[in-house]
């Protein structure tokens, strides 16, 4: 029975400026990203992890990358599966914009009845998942996942076999970490969401597309 650790990637400039990021690989972090990768590393060292799978968007990559320069030996792969949602010809925009779309609601209300134009549907992103969770239940040791906001958020949502309807009701922030029990035989949500700093959830009273974001007040307060 596994412990399958997911970290959401640390604060990116898309987070910054709004915008719905997708499978755009030019997205870094931002400095204060940075700052959350590197202050990852203690805390994940005591993970004792054996595995690490990472979505391969840069975002993704450079979070991780401050831990595994420490821990080389630890055994590293790039995971297609935990790729951020295809948002299709959403990804990119301004997330306020799309908000006033009429199909927000739809995603807010039956995300599985939606499939972005020229992208993904949610019953698709919930099927990769649960393949990834099957892949997981043979794991003999702990596992690090590196991925994104949604993904991590789907991930809960089969572990406990919630509908695809629900999945938007978990709060995941940048850098945060979500722990899960995977077997066999059932799935045990042991703790989500949880930050190293203290969280500002006035950024989440309306969890939204793509994780949900820290506001920009938080990102003043802390980038100098």
């Amino acid at each position: 029975m596994p412990i399958v650790y997911l970290l959401r990637h640390a604060q990116s400039e898309a987070n910054i400026k709004g915008v719905l990021a997708g499978r755009d690989d030019s997205v870094n972090l931002s400095k204060y990203g940075q700052k959350q990768a590197l202050n990852l590393v203690k805390y994940l060292e005591n993970l004792n992890v054996d595995q690490v799978y990472c979505s391969p968007l840069a975002r993704c990559i450079q979070t991780i990358n401050p831990f595994m320069k420490k821990n080389p030996r630890i055994s590293f792969d790039f995971e297609p599966q935990l790729l951020e949602m295809d948002y299709g010809t959403w990804s990119g925009k301004s997330l306020k914009i799309l908000s006033r779309s009429k199909q927000w609601k739809l995603i807010q209300s039956s995300p599985d009845k939606f499939r972005f134009p020229e992208g993904e549907s949610f019953k698709q992103m919930r099927l990769r998942v649960d393949a990834m969770i099957e892949k997981l239940s043979k794991a003999k040791e702990p596992v690090l996942l590196v991925t994104h906001g949604d993904i991590v958020k789907m991930f809960i949502a089969s572990a406990v076999n919630a509908p695809i309807n629900q999945f938007q009701s978990y709060v995941i922030e940048p850098g945060s970490i979500t722990t899960l029990n995977i077997s066999k035989s059932g799935h045990t949500v042991l703790q989500t969401n949880y930050s190293q700093k203290e969280s500002n959830f006035k950024a989440f009273r309306t969890n939204i597309l793509g994780g949900g974001n820290l506001i920009q007040a938080h990102t003043k307060r802390n980038i100098k």
